[in-house]
C-alpha cells in the first residue's frame, strides 16, 4: 500500500504533455540541460476584469517535496514505459530539483500579468513541472476566484461549498472544496478534503433518504423522526431537507412536528433547522420563516440550494430572502460560468538573458525577465497599485525601499499616471521564496493551515475597495511595470520589430 501511495504521488510529479520531455530530449542531446531559466506562471483575465484569488500553491511545492524524495528505482518504474531515448531516461532516473521557486501564498489576491509563481532552474526541471503546476494552479484558482464571487455576492450570509459531486473528478473535489474554503466559504462537504486538510465537513440528508421510507407525508415524517433520533447526540447538526413532496403543505408542518416532538428547540446546543431545494426559493422560505416562528423555532436556519450562483443569490437577496446560509454545488465546483482559468507558463530569462515573446494579440505579449511584485496602500490601507519590478538593479524597486516618490504610469495609456510622494504610501512584496537550492523553507509551513489562509484571504479582501471588488465593471485596479521593466520590455520588442522591417 505504501509502495502505490507513492507511485500515486510521483505521477503527479510528471503529469505533463509529452512534448515537454520532447524537447527536454533536445536539450539534453545539445549539452542544454544546465542552462538556467525563468518561467513565470501568471493568468491574463478573469471573468470579470478584477480580482483572483491565489491557490494551489501548497500543492505546487508538494511536487518537490515528492520528486526529491522519490528513489530512483521508483522514477524508473514509471519512466522506462514512458521515455524511448536512453540517456533521457537516464537523466529523468536521476533527476531532483536543485532550483528555486517564488511565489504568491495561498489566499492572495492577485491581478493579471503578475507573476503568482516564478520557476528558476535548470531548464529541463523547470520544463517539465509545466504542465502539473498549470494542472493544479489553473483548477484551484478558477474555484477560488469563483467562490470569492459567490460569497461576496452572498455576505454577510455564510456559503457552504457542496459541489463535489458535480466536481471533474476526485482531486478536483478534494483540492476544488479547499480552494473554495480559502475563496470565501465557510465550510464544504466532502470529507477527504476534512482528512487530508482539518477542514470540517457537513452535510444534510438526501431526497433519497425521505424515499427510502416510503412515499408521501407519514413516510417523510417518519424519516425524518429517526434521523432526529439517530444524530441528535453530541449536537450534530439537525438540517431536515422539506421539498421532497410538497414544501408548505407537508414538508415544513413534519419538520416542525418532528422537531417538537422530539424536544428539538431553541434550547438544543446544535443547529437545527431546514433546507428547501426547488421551487421559488425566496416565496418558500418566507413562508417557512413565518411557520418556523409561529412555532417558537426562532433559531431553525433555513438553508438554501438549487443550482445556485453569485446572480441567483443578489435576486435573492433584492427579495428580502429568509436564509441563514447558501449551499452552492456546481457554480462553484467547476467555476461553471468561467471553468477554464486560463493560467499560463512562460519562459522570460535563460542564462541570466531575458528573453520576450510577442504576438499579435497584444495581451499575449509577456513581460521578459526575473521578476516580483509588491502591492502599495494608500494612507487609508486600502490597496493602491501593484508594482511589477525586475528582481535586481530596479531602480522603482530602491526608490520603494526607500520609501521615496514613485512614478506609476499605465503601460497602455501613458496619459495615465500617479505620483505617490515618500510617506503617503506603504507597501508590501507579495512574491515570497518557497524553495531555494532545492530545499524547501519555512514559508511552505505557513501553507499547511488552510485556515490561516481563507483568514489571509479575507484580511487582505478588506484592503480593497468597493468600487475594485463589485462583481460587474469593477473600477480597474493599478498593475504596473517598474520604468526598468518597461525599458527593457520595448527594448526587445524594437528589437524584433527591427528585424521584421528587415532593418536588422
Amino acid at each position: 500500500m505504501k509502495d502505490r501511495q507513492l507511485l500515486s504521488e510521483f505521477a503527479n510529479v510528471i503529469n505533463s504533455d509529452r512534448y515537454q520531455y520532447t524537447e527536454s530530449d533536445v536539450f539534453l542531446k545539445e549539452g542544454m540541460q544546465e542552462k538556467v531559466a525563468v518561467f513565470d506562471m501568471y493568468f491574463r483575465k478573469t471573468e470579470d476584469g478584477g480580482l483572483a484569488v491565489v491557490s494551489g500553491i501548497h500543492e505546487v511545492i508538494k511536487l518537490i517535496e515528492v520528486l526529491n524524495s522519490t528513489s530512483e528505482e521508483e522514477k524508473r518504474k514509471y519512466f522506462s514505459p514512458l521515455i524511448n531515448e536512453e540517456e533521457l531516461l537516464e537523466y529523468l532516473v536521476k533527476l531532483k530539483f536543485t532550483g528555486d521557486i517564488y511565489a504568491m501564498r495561498d489566499g492572495e489576491i492577485a491581478y493579471p500579468n503578475e507573476p503568482i509563481i516564478t520557476i528558476k532552474a535548470p531548464i529541463i526541471q523547470a520544463k517539465i513541472l509545466e504542465t502539473p503546476i498549470l494542472n493544479i494552479m489553473n483548477m484551484q484558482m478558477a474555484i477560488a476566484t469563483k467562490a470569492s464571487r459567490v460569497t461576496r455576492a452572498a455576505y454577510p450570509t455564510p456559503v457552504l461549498s457542496f459541489g463535489s459531486r458535480r466536481a471533474h473528478g476526485f482531486s478536483s473535489a478534494v483540492e476544488g472544496n479547499k480552494a473554495a474554503y480559502i475563496g470565501g466559504c465557510t465550510t464544504h462537504s466532502n470529507i477527504v478534503t476534512e482528512y487530508k486538510y482539518g477542514i470540517p465537513s457537513v452535510g444534510t440528508m438526501a431526497h433519497s433518504y425521505i424515499q427510502t421510507f416510503g412515499v408521501g407525508r407519514e413516510a417523510e415524517k417518519e424519516s425524518f423522526d429517526k434521523f432526529i433520533k439517530n444524530r441528535r447526540s453530541g449536537n450534530n447538526p439537525l438540517i431536515l431537507l422539506i421539498d421532497t413532496y410538497n414544501t408548505l403543505k407537508i414538508g415544513i408542518q413534519n419538520a416542525i412536528d418532528s422537531f417538537k416532538e422530539n424536544g428539538i428547540d431553541d434550547s438544543y446546543e446544535g443547529t437545527y433547522g431546514i433546507r428547501i431545494d426547488s421551487g421559488d426559493l425566496a416565496y418558500l422560505s418566507k413562508k417557512c420563516r413565518k411557520l418556523l416562528d409561529k412555532a417558537s423555532l426562532y433559531k431553525a436556519q433555513i438553508v438554501l440550494t438549487n443550482g445556485l450562483d453569485e446572480n441567483l443569490i443578489r435576486a435573492l437577496k433584492e427579495q428580502d430572502v429568509a436564509v441563514d446560509s447558501y449551499g452552492v454545488g456546481d457554480a462553484i465546483a467547476v467555476s461553471k460560468s468561467n471553468p477554464c482559468f486560463g493560467g499560463v507558463y512562460k519562459i522570460v530569462e535563460v542564462d541570466g538573458e531575458s528573453v520576450i515573446k510577442l504576438s499579435e494579440d497584444i495581451i499575449k505579449i509577456s513581460n521578459p525577465g526575473f521578476k516580483e511584485v509588491y502591492r502599495l496602500y494608500d494612507k487609508k490601507g486600502l490597496a493602491y497599485a501593484d508594482l511589477i519590478t525586475l528582481t535586481d538593479g530596479d531602480n522603482d524597486k530602491k526608490l520603494l525601499m526607500n520609501n521615496e516618490t514613485l512614478e506609476l504610469r499605465d503601460e497602455n495609456y501613458e496619459f495615465k499616471s500617479a505620483s505617490l510622494a515618500g510617506g503617503d504610501y506603504t507597501h508590501k512584496k507579495l512574491t515570497k521564496i518557497y524553495v531555494k537550492d532545492g530545499q524547501i523553507t519555512e514559508e511552505y509551513s505557513k501553507l499547511k493551515d488552510i485556515r490561516i489562509s481563507r483568514d489571509y484571504y479575507l484580511t487582505e479582501l478588506e484592503k480593497i475597495s468597493s468600487e475594485r471588488k463589485r462583481l460587474e465593471n469593477p473600477h480597474k485596479y493599478k498593475v504596473d511595470l517598474s520604468h526598468d521593466l518597461r525599458r527593457l520590455k520595448y527594448k526587445l520588442i524594437n528589437k524584433i520589430s527591427k528585424q521584421i522591417k528587415g532593418e536588422i
